[in-house]
């Protein structure tokens, strides 16, 4: 029966088959035996079909025979028309349908031998150029075939047909390879004849009329009596010419040949920053510094050379730890542009940075330029497959007009992923309508991918030309293309083939390579920028997936993102109200570099799933929480120190609570706040307050402190110090018995609770609800009459555990049971974890499953429903696999419309691909979905770029859901866990267009999907907030204050005896008051800092309504005063002192943030900078 499968790959054949270019198995040919059965009812002919993947560098030419009778040879054409296979790294990656009719003849009925072996055809490759001797050396053993040359079989069949033409055909087209030959500039032309088997007279010569010239050449090759002969032959240039081309007597075939462009192609020198993932990080940061040493021994022996430094992190690590000599002599590198290094302190995920991280992971640089003289001007992200539709945005605000991005698409790409990078260089244009030139790069390590390693004029010479075939289009401006990368990650740049370019310049004269740095590509294209295509879009959040393998890190990390800010912006404005008083600057720097790593996009150890226990697996993943840890640490210590300056400041009667808001309009705040005896006071006696728990007497209290001014405090009497007396340390009170009695809020405890009803009407809800379970199964906005929920499938805040696979499918707890079958574990013993099921949760594999997903809601109960004094609490509990604790909190408030959910889980490691989310299934018939990026808002059906991913989102303050084109909108908040999936769960389904088959919004929280790179299994405890609210329009402001609201650090603090016991009048001798009136109109978000020089105040402005406005800004050193501004980085643009009102006028773009630097009356204002690389930008 046809067709017949005449192998499987990976079992009766290797799946990989390396060719004669392949270093680590021995520059050989290998040869593949393929035994065939004939039946009795043969065909009339066959069709043998190869189908294969040439991903690994030059594809190998391949030799069939049958039988050792019939010998064969064919350069395959590999295809690429789309990215649907993602693992394919690199730019000539492509897949082999190979189809070679044979003659009924050949396989007559009975058993035969097909073989298939890859090989290369030197002189077809190079034509009359004579390779170098000596290029096949060592190879990199820590690599494999990776870097390599071969083939990666998909089928092998055998297919019955009608008979076939057996007539030659042949090919002739120009290629992009010329030579110098005394002066003259040749062109390489490529002539193809193709033999089909059974062919009576194989052809015996070729001959070519073109452009007045005759060539003559020999097509015989014995011991061939199929397939294909290859020559390249070198003819004087031309721009177009005809030719006609014969095989012996046959009437000739006429082609009309246009000539190839004559390319330069940069390559450039580049290794890999991961901070961490191949080796612990101490080490990959020396191993960087050394690669600098490198460098500068390279520079000493290669006039030509030069290098791209991935981060200026490497920069920095280098300076601390080399000689002033040493450290010198790269900055002087550097300032000449033989050196050139990323604006950016390291690899970033652009979907989890804030806007403040992405501004100040460009200090670092910022520093270098205006310090020593560094010429910083193009930014890159590496590895990192997508980027937010912000980046050229906030790259203009820093001054930086060129960004690189260098993508990797496992699992990070789609179908048309490529037309980003076919279209490169572009101007891509940012959410605010800012534009940076562009090239967006497909991989690193480029020139290893396509020419193979270490590198041979034969496989550049197969590679290049599919290259610059796919570039040279008419649509395609340039002459100048980029190969990044010549090293993978974090390699020793010692270990790289440096003269590649010399011997192959000695060759050709085109392509000619040139080593060069990104900065000296991008000048090159510079000047076609006003000509260049415009790409708009958003790359969505590929590989931020990865945030959720370490949802504790990741919660963490976004409690830095709001407290950091906080800290930085009370302390200056302590500093505004009391000059004594100065930032701790070396403090708040340690902090951001922590949060930095806390975005950074490497984890753990590379084998982390397939060796989970190994020692770097936990040693990397601690390293990176100490880091976001000690960001958190530092960010509160900072917050606390700034809050008991501010308590000094303030005059006070005794103990007292202090209330900071560091957003820029007036709120209500809401605080938790630990006492013994007291409650905190307002203007008309004690505030209402929750209680939320109490041990020994001591009260965990919620408390909505009011009307709290912007960038302003309110300070609370509080009726009784917090703080034990000497001896009552043990809980035990040395005098006064009854000063622990319960004080009169605390009878709300477990007594408070009621059992669920059915449901519930409050202030602002009509609710439906589960007595049973505890779920809301319909939430009814009272003042609309409108459904929020649609429960018929999921319940809000319902938590659910997917495991990818039935229930009993995991890897082992890791624990070795012992051999004499007593169930005793102990360390030591050896043991196994089977592999993970193979599905597409790993990646977009067209040949791979869709995962087998069991989803199991949480099994929960409910505790109850309580009254609060500011609406109602519903309380839930219960448990999932690997979730032994769940508590679940739902909020509904009198006097608001937003809606609480509280999720307070532990989780227990298990060696099992899973996720956990939570619901929020809110109604829509015809959903649509947005969410925020540090600037403005993405649709993801009509803003994403091609490629983009469309299976899960990050956020940053929120979440905006429609129903219909002029429908009602609710605004959703994460506080905690920024990865979110619209409509469904992740299924594995790679979506190349985003159709959300509903409305709800799921928090992915959880997950461990990755198979390299981040952590195989996680624990710990984790407390989640998110809060939505529904808006009748989907109004952006609101969404975007409203997220702000909830994600706001709370800066609390109390003020006791100890701090302060003197009450007498201090500065601020209001109750409540702001520290800073900037008189902004309500679209407008601020943020405010110390800046860097001298005593200024950087406030940052951003427009969160999408439309341009005019507006003025108060100076707080009133008229006349000094300002200017400046870029994201605070180097100054121009000065705008305010006007005889005080006042400082603003136009503000729509989207936009601009910096602007507020000086005291006495203070130094720095001049604008002069900097060479500085290309200023208007800040409206």
């Amino acid at each position: 029966m046809f067709p017949l499968i005449l192998a499987v790959p990976g079992v009766d054949l290797p799946a990989f088959q390396p060719g004669p270019l392949n270093a680590s198995t021995g520059w050989q040919p290998h040869r593949v035996e393929l035994p065939v059965r004939i039946g009795a009812d043969h065909a009339a002919g066959y069709l043998l079909r190869l189908e294969f993947a040439a991903g690994h560098g030059p594809c190998p030419d391949l030799e069939i025979e049958i039988d050792g009778v019939h010998r064969g040879f064919f350069h395959p054409v590999v295809r690429r028309e789309d990215r649907s296979e993602t693992y394919r790294h690199g730019p000539i990656a492509g897949d082999v349908l190979l189809e070679v009719p044979l003659p009924a003849g050949w396989l007559a009925e009975g058993d035969h031998l097909v073989t298939i072996t890859t090989t290369v055809d030197p002189a077809a490759a190079t034509g009359p150029v004579e390779p170098p001797a000596g290029e096949q050396r060592r190879h990199r053993e820590q690599f494999g075939n990776h870097f390599g040359s071969g083939i990666t079989w998909h089928r092998l069949s055998l297919d019955a047909t009608a008979p076939h033409p057996t007539r030659a055909a042949v090919d002739l087209t120009a290629t992009p390879l010329y030579l110098d030959r005394d002066g003259e500039l040749h062109e390489l032309v490529e002539l193809t004849v193709s033999v089909p088997a059974g062919t009576p007279t194989w052809p015996r010569v070729a001959r070519v009329e073109l452009a007045g010239h005759h060539y003559e050449f020999d097509l015989r090759r014995p011991g061939r009596d199929f397939g294909q002969v290859r020559v390249r032959f070198a003819v004087p240039a031309f721009d177009t010419a005809t030719a006609e081309v014969r095989l012996d007597d046959v009437p000739p075939k006429v082609f009309d040949l246009v000539a190839a462009r004559r390319w330069t192609l940069h390559l450039v020198p580049h290794v890999h920053l991961d901070v961490g993932y191949t080796d612990v990080q101490g080490k990959v940061l020396e191993l960087h510094s050394r690669n600098l040493d490198r460098a500068l021994d390279a520079l000493d022996r290669d006039p030509d050379f030069a290098f791209s430094v991935d981060g200026s992190l490497v920069v920095d690590q280098y300076l601390a730890t080399r000689s002033a000599q040493r450290a010198e002599r790269v900055l002087a590198a550097l300032r000449s542009g033989r050196l050139a290094v990323n604006a950016f302190h390291s690899l970033f995920l652009s979907g989890i940075a804030s806007l403040e991280e992405v501004y100040r992971a460009a200090y670092l640089a910022s520093r270098l330029r205006q310090q020593h003289g560094v010429p910083v001007t193009y930014a890159n992200l590496t590895d990192v497959p997508s980027y937010s539709a912000a980046v050229p945005s906030m790259l203009r605000a820093l001054g930086i007009d060129a960004f690189v991005g260098i993508e990797n698409h496992h699992r990070g790409g789609n179908a048309d992923s490529d037309l980003q990078h076919l279209a490169s260089p572009v101007l891509w244009e940012g959410v605010d309508g800012a534009r940076v030139l562009t090239h967006f790069s497909d991989t690193y390590s480029q020139l290893r991918f396509m020419v193979g390693d270490p590198q041979t004029i034969v496989g550049g010479a197969h590679a290049l030309p599919r290259l610059l075939a796919r570039y040279d289009r008419p649509d395609y401006l340039p002459t100048d293309l980029a190969v990044i990368g010549t090293h993978a990650d974090n390699e020793d740049l010692a270990d790289g083939d440096a003269g590649f370019a010399a011997r192959w310049n000695a060759r050709y004269a085109y392509p000619r390579i040139r080593v060069s740095t990104m900065e000296e590509y991008l000048a090159t294209v510079r000047p076609l920028a006003d000509r260049l295509p415009v790409w708009r879009g958003d790359g969505g959040s590929y590989w931020e997936d990865g945030v959720g393998t370490g949802a504790a890190v990741t919660a963490e990390h976004r409690r830095v993102q709001s407290l950091l800010p906080t800290a930085e912006g009370l302390a200056a404005l302590v500093r505004l109200v009391d000059p004594v008083y100065r930032p701790n600057r070396a403090a708040l720097d340690a902090a951001w570099e922590g949060a930095l790593y806390g975005c950074e996009h490497t984890w753990t150890w590379a084998h982390g799933t397939a060796h989970p226990h190994g020692h770097q697996v936990d040693d990397q993943l601690d390293w990176k929480r100490h880091q976001v840890h000690g960001a958190y640490r530092g960010a509160l210590d900072e917050v606390r120190r700034a809050l008991s300056q501010l308590g000094e400041l303030v005059s006070t009667d005794g103990p007292t609570l202090l209330v900071h808001n560091p957003l820029g309009w007036r709120r209500d705040i809401e605080v938790l706040v630990e006492t013994v005896r007291a409650d905190p006071v307002g203007p008309d006696g004690p505030l209402p307050v929750e209680v939320l728990a109490e041990c020994n007497g001591l009260r965990t209290l919620r408390v909505t402190v009011p009307d709290v001014p912007a960038f302003g405090y309110r300070a609370l009497p509080m009726d009784a110090a917090r703080t034990l007396s000497p001896g009552e340390e043990a809980g035990t009170p040395a005098s006064d018995p009854a000063a622990v009695e319960p004080g009169p809020a605390a009878v709300d405890s477990a007594d408070g609770w009621r059992p669920v009803p059915s449901s519930l009407v409050t202030a602002r809800w009509e609710v439906t609800l589960d007595p049973r379970t505890g779920a809301v199964r319909g939430l009814r906005h009272r003042a609309t009459g409108r459904d929020l929920l649609d429960s018929t499938q999921w319940t809000l805040g319902q938590v659910l555990y997917v495991l990818d696979g039935p229930e009993t499918v995991t890897r082992g707890d890791g624990g070795a049971v012992s051999a004499a079958g007593d169930g005793i574990e102990h360390s030591g013993r050896p043991h196994h974890h089977a592999p993970y099921p193979r599905s597409t949760l790993l990646g977009r594999r067209p040949d791979q499953n869709l995962p087998e997903l069991t989803v199991l809601p949480a099994t929960m109960r409910p505790v109850g429903l309580r009254r609060t004094y500011d609406g109602w609490r519903l309380r839930t509990v219960g448990d999932a696999p690997s979730l032994p604790r769940i508590e679940v909190d739902v909020l509904l408030r009198d006097t608001d419309d937003r809606v609480d959910v509280l999720v307070d889980l532990d989780k227990r490691r298990v060696l099992a691909k899973e996720s956990v989310y939570v619901a929020f299934p809110f109604a829509a018939a015809d959903p649509s979905f947005r969410y925020d990026r540090q600037q403005g808002w993405i649709d993801p059906a009509s803003d994403h770029a091609p490629g983009a991913c469309h299976d899960w989102f990050t956020t940053g303050y929120g979440v905006l859901v429609q129903d219909g084109v002029d429908g009602p909108a609710v605004a959703w908040t994460s506080a905690h866990a920024p990865l979110f999936t619209a409509g469904d769960i992740v299924r594995g389904h790679w979506h190349e267009r985003f159709t959300p088959a509903g409305g709800a919004v799921f928090s992915w929280v959880l997950n461990n999907y990755w198979p390299t790179n981040t952590p195989p299994e996680q624990d710990g405890r984790l407390r989640l907030r998110y809060a939505f609210t529904p808006l009748p329009t989907p109004d952006l402001v609101a969404a975007g204050r409203f997220g702000r609201e909830v994600r706001a650090a709370l800066a609390v603090s109390e003020v006791n005896r100890l701090d302060k016991f003197d009450t007498a009048p201090r500065p601020l001798h209001r109750p409540a008051g702001s520290l800073l009136d900037l008189g902004l109109p309500e679209h407008v978000q601020a943020s405010v800092a110390p800046a860097r020089a001298g005593t200024g105040l950087l406030v940052r402005l951003q427009d969160l309504s999408g439309r341009a406005s005019e507006f003025s800004v108060r100076h707080p050193a009133g008229p006349d005063a000094p300002a200017a501004w400046c870029h994201a980085d605070e180097r100054v643009i121009a000065p705008c002192p305010a006007d005889p009102s005080g006042a400082v006028p603003v136009r503000l773009g729509a989207w936009q943030v601009a910096s602007l630097i507020l000086y005291p009356l006495d203070g130094a204002e720095p001049a604008p900078s002069t900097a060479a690389s500085d290309r200023s930008v208007d800040h409206d």
